[in-house]
């Protein structure tokens, strides 16, 4: 029945269909990346122009790794993969000198994670070694096979935390670096908690972590997202308002009310959508498309030139009709994306997640084996329920959310994503973690933040630093002239814990 289902949508889908693939916030996390290059880009320039670098001091590298850490004879079979990684020793002053490790995740690895950002002003002062190890499956760091589902078995967070410290005892090996001399590790997002989790399950490797955006708790209907997205729309810290929020859920519920009525042609047209919208999972994705935008905006704030909730509130009051605005804000995503109409079809979405072609020259997120990760660990569903204050559509909820992908697509049953959140919950300790010498970071207007840890527990050594105005991930960027106040003095924290860190490693060693 299940296959049936499919043909019937993927026939609907065939009429104009461009080659448009994927969800609008997708695109839009690819979007903030290619940002984020430009600027570093520009900044490394300027830097290398003054030093009289002609190219990068950052070296690549590969290490070959056990596909199974946890099977004593994987390697031995000839079942391995090649972890690509970056080193730069520009600033380390010898031997004896901190490594800062900067842990990869969900994407590609660039050689721009070691060379510009908070770790690297950090670098500086402590004349620390950097290194960058991505993550396995990620970027370069995969098979040719590596996407077929047989060998996504072997994706997780606990094989990736064993390549970790299979690369702490390549690198000491390969720089002649002793046991004594201290590691960092920094990471941001899901590579925050493998930052927390790696200090957790190996503190005889790495002394301290800095966990920015850490969702450390696993949870499969992840309700708080768009909680945070709407009180982010409400706040007046960064360019929000009562008004603008309530525009917001005025427009989706216009948008409800023409799918409940069957005004499919009227919103095909008004929201320029590639496909028809007449059968269910596709009128799902056209709200997910719509409420995408928001939630990428809210997430990556300021992350792009021109693109923050401040402006994003200024169109949806421009005028009264809250349906006129929410095509504004279509037609400038739209545009900005140099599209010309918004891919709708569940089946084409379904279908960059079924893609197993390699390419190790691509970049941003991988969204085959994010997803996969979501099924097996982690769930992270974001949700639109009706009993939140999530300000979108209510088709959003979690019988059409991408958990339907792990059967669909992974053979893993829904049903069994709440066991696995739940392994994954019981293995880590979720928000409640027992280890010292972590810093968690957070911003008040990502996300993300609900499923970190918010408070300081002095007590066993692990620490917060809560950032008003801030979005995902604020703290690892290079510093800039824009930066706030508080994400200033929130760096200055977070510099002082790493010196403490270190200055306690020290202490132990001697």
């Amino acid at each position: 029945m299940k296959h049936l289902i499919l043909v019937i949508i993927f026939a609907t889908c065939l009429e104009n269909i461009d080659a448009f693939v994927g969800q609008r916030f997708w695109k839009y996390r690819q979007q903030v990346e290619e940002a984020r290059r430009k600027k570093v880009d520009l900044q490394l320039a300027q830097l290398y122009k003054q030093k009289g670098y002609t190219q990068s001091p950052v070296q690549t590298y590969y290490l070959e790794q056990p596909l199974d850490h946890f099977n004593a004879i994987s390697k031995e079979l000839g079942k391995t993969y090649k972890q690509r990684y970056y080193v730069n020793a520009e600033y380390w002053f010898s031997p004896k000198s901190p490594v800062f490790l900067y842990i990869g995740g969900e994407g590609t690895l660039s050689s721009r994670d070691v060379e510009a950002g908070e770790i690297v002003d950090l670098a500086k002062k402590h004349g620390a070694l950097l290194v960058g190890a991505e993550h396995r499956f990620y970027g370069a760091s995969l098979n040719d096979d590596g996407l077929q589902l047989e060998e996504l078995q072997h994706l997780s967070s606990q094989q990736a935390l064993a390549d970790l410290a299979s690369f702490v005892h390549h690198i000491r090996a390969k720089y002649d670096i002793p046991d004594s001399s201290p590691w960092i590790c920094f990471g941001g997002s899901y590579p925050g908690a493998l930052s927390a989790w790696f200090r957790l399950k190996y503190p005889q490797l790495v002394h301290g972590a800095v966990a920015s955006s850490a969702p450390v708790q696993a949870v499969t209907n992840f309700q708080g997202y768009n909680e945070v997205v709407a009180a982010s729309f409400q706040s007046q810290l960064v360019g929000g308002s009562q008004e603008c929020l309530d525009m917001i859920k005025k427009g989706f519920q216009i948008i409800d009310s023409m799918i409940s009525a069957g005004q499919f042609d009227k919103l095909r047209s008004d929201f320029k959508s590639c496909n028809m919208l007449s059968m269910k999972p596709d009128q799902v994705l056209f709200v997910s498309n719509l409420a995408g935008y928001f939630m990428g905006v809210a997430q990556y704030n300021n992350e792009i030139p021109g693109q923050n909730i401040s402006h994003v509130c200024q169109v949806m009051l421009a005028t009264s009709d809250p349906y006129a605005n929410l095509m504004s804000l279509n037609q400038e995503s739209l545009d900005q994306a140099n599209e010309t109409c918004m891919d709708n079809c569940f089946m084409n979405y379904t279908k960059t997640m079924t893609n197993t072609t390699v390419d190790r020259n691509a970049t941003g997120p991988g969204i085959r084996q994010w997803t996969y990760q979501t099924c097996s660990q982690f769930g992270y569903y974001q949700t639109c329920d009706v009993n939140t204050t999530c300000p979108f559509s209510h088709l959003m909820d979690l019988s059409d959310s991408d958990i339907q992908q792990c059967g669909y697509i992974f053979k893993i049953n829904p049903y069994d994503v709440d066991d696995n959140v739940q392994f994954s919950n019981d293995y880590y300790g979720g928000n409640h973690t027992q280890q010292s010498k972590i810093v968690f970071v957070n911003g008040s207007v990502d996300p993300w933040h609900r499923l970190s840890i918010l408070t300081n527990q002095t007590e066993i050594g692990t620490y917060s630093v809560f950032i008003p105005g801030t979005a995902h991930c604020a703290d690892l960027r290079a510093q800039h002239d824009s930066d706030t106040i508080e994400l200033r003095e929130a760096r200055q924290q977070i510099a002082a814990l790493v010196g403490q860190f270190l200055e306690e490693a020290y202490m132990k060693k001697h």
